[in-house]
């Protein structure tokens, strides 16, 4: 797959992201992890996270990648809205600050991507799908650990 196919792709998983977001939608827990364990699992088996060339700097950048998506997923995870259904469900859906929070998200991605080019590194866009991949999880980590203390029926967290 080329780097073309590749960023359609991801372009393409973000918007069903996005979409699946704002809406309202109960949180199933096992759900939550399938599409961001298929992404991570396909961004490392593509390779080209690194650039051999200059593995050192490479490294520095992934990790201030990693950092920044674990950072963006804890964001974005206290910008949902979660309540219980009358029956006990727990739901969830995003609100205009999620929605924010996603778009300064993907441009600290364009912002790092730009630096690693700045910097003379080659690496491939498989390193999209695993930011994608690890912001998902740490998102959906904090919102089923808020939902499971919430107790009430009223609706928390950011208003829209």
């Amino acid at each position: 797959m080329n780097t073309a196919d590749n960023v359609l792709i991801a372009l393409a998983v973000l918007g069903l992201v996005l979409y699946r977001q704002l809406r309202s939608r109960p949180v199933g827990e096992r759900r939550l992890y399938t599409l961001p364990a298929v992404l991570a699992v396909i961004g490392v088996a593509q390779g080209g996270l690194l650039d051999q060339a200059h593995a050192g700097l490479s490294v520095a950048l992934l990790a201030v990648e990693a950092v920044a998506a674990v950072a963006f997923g804890a964001l974005r995870a206290v910008t949902v809205r979660l309540w219980r259904a009358d029956d006990g469900e727990l739901w969830r859906r995003g609100t205009g600050w999620t929605l924010a929070a996603w778009l300064v998200s993907i441009l600290s991605r364009v912002g790092f991507l730009a630096a690693g080019h700045a910097l003379g590194l080659k690496v491939g866009s498989s390193a999209f799908l695993v930011f994608l991949a690890l912001t998902l999880i740490v998102q959906n980590l904090l919102v089923v650990w808020r939902g499971r203390r919430l107790t009430g029926a009223a609706p928390v967290g950011a208003a829209s």
